[in-house]
């Protein structure tokens, strides 16, 4: 498979667009292993009516084993713009040796001299323009970690992602919820060990994340799966803009991954926006055009567009959402206490599901797995885990 030059990728944007909050345009990107039912569906048909462009052609949409393409409206219906529990377990179940990318996660030391008993722990989450806005927010969490502990827990006020991830690495900062595009350079740079994800809802119901879809129009009949990007006349598909993580780089990386080279295989237009993508393919402005699910769902529920004529043909695993971290010195008491602070207790009728919408659960995760989508991105973009790159 064709290696991209890093140029292709970066044009004019700096690699601190990774590491924003999960969201649709900038933060997380896809497994290997999902696509594979792509290759296969969205027959030909006859020469007048292919396949794909009828509906009760399609298979019926399992979304533990999707094949495409598949009307928008079905995945909406089922839920399918965000990743499940069942997603992660089934992630989990094939769970990867190491990260395809970069270190794996630090062990904890075995010397005791290495290891941190603070009186205080140090917490941080995802740098905001207000660094102490989530504090009162995060109250019952905090307290609980004090309860488990039996330590005192200080909200420190960061305000970049270098200097969270600096801190860790100095081991001034214990526990950090790190966002989408930073985990790596904290587990790279800072021996940061990431052990929990925020889920909407509980149990088998609970759901987090979104996917990247790959959307046409229904009566497109010259693109029925992913590879049907390529070939003459080239396709205009639409990106959402150069810094957009999901709505660009993503798409780069893991079509790519698919052996289909966005500017090579297909024309690039930058459309501006989720928004903007998601009703130019609908109104036949362009040829077709990956989009953040969450995104195009809040367009289509706006009555913007109407996704039963626009049909999906590909789709990534869900991007994961801010990843809560401790330093690996940590001594194993009071990892095994900030573990059960998070993974024992449920928040979802306390401020912290209020202020995240819904997510109010904390479910355990393995970074090498469920980080995999984002290591695909970064691995294409030969990202180096320095702090500076983290500056921006």
């Amino acid at each position: 498979m064709r290696q991209l030059d890093r140029r292709e990728f970066i044009s004019g944007v700096s690699t601190a667009a990774l590491v924003g909050a999960a969201g649709c345009t900038g933060g997380d990107g896809d497994s290997d292993d999902n696509n594979d039912n792509n290759d296969d569906n969205g027959g030909s048909g006859d020469d007048d009516a292919p396949a794909h462009t009828d509906p009760s052609t399609y298979a019926d949409f399992d979304p533990s084993s999707p094949e495409f393409p598949q009307l928008t409206s079905t995945l909406m219906e089922a839920g399918f713009e965000t990743g499940t529990m069942a997603d992660l377990e089934r992630m989990q179940e094939n769970q990867r040796d190491e990260p395809r990318y970069g270190q794996p996660v630090a062990e904890t030391p075995d010397d005791e001299s290495d290891l941190l008993n603070p009186d205080t722990l140090e917490f941080s989450l995802t740098p905001t323009e207000d660094p102490t806005v989530y504090e009162d927010t995060l109250k019952p969490l905090l307290d609980n970690i004090e309860e488990e502990t039996g330590k005192k827990v200080n909200y420190a006020s960061l305000d970049s992602y270098a200097a969270q991830v600096e801190a860790m690495r100095s081991e001034r900062l214990h526990l950090a919820g790190f966002s989408t595009g930073a985990v790596p350079y904290a587990v790279n740079i800072a021996n940061a060990v990431p052990f929990s994800v925020q889920i909407d809802g509980s149990g088998e119901n609970g759901s987090f994340g979104y996917r990247l879809w790959l959307i046409t129009q229904l009566d497109n009949e010259n693109i029925g799966k992913l590879e049907d990007l390529q070939g003459e006349p080239k396709q205009n598909v639409a990106h959402a803009d150069p810094s957009s993580n999901s709505g660009n780089l993503a798409p780069r990386a893991l079509f790519a991954n698919q052996g289909v080279v966005p500017e090579e295989d297909y024309e690039v237009s930058y459309s501006g926006g989720h928004q903007q993508t998601s009703l130019g393919v609908a109104n036949g402005d362009y040829d077709a055009g990956p989009v953040c699910s969450t995104c195009y769902a809040r367009v289509a529920r706006d009555d913007q567009l109407d996704p039963e004529k626009v049909k999906c043909i590909w789709a990534s695993e869900p991007f994961p959402t801010t990843a809560f971290s401790y330093v690996n010195t940590l001594h194993p008491d009071i990892q095994e206490g900030v573990r059960r602070a998070f993974l024992d207790y449920d928040y979802q009728d306390t401020s912290i599901a209020e202020e995240f919408e819904g997510r109010g659960t904390w479910v355990d995760i393995d970074y090498a797995t469920v980080w995999d989508i984002i290591l695909q991105i970064q691995e294409s973009l030969e990202v180096e885990y320095e702090t500076g790159n983290l500056e921006g």
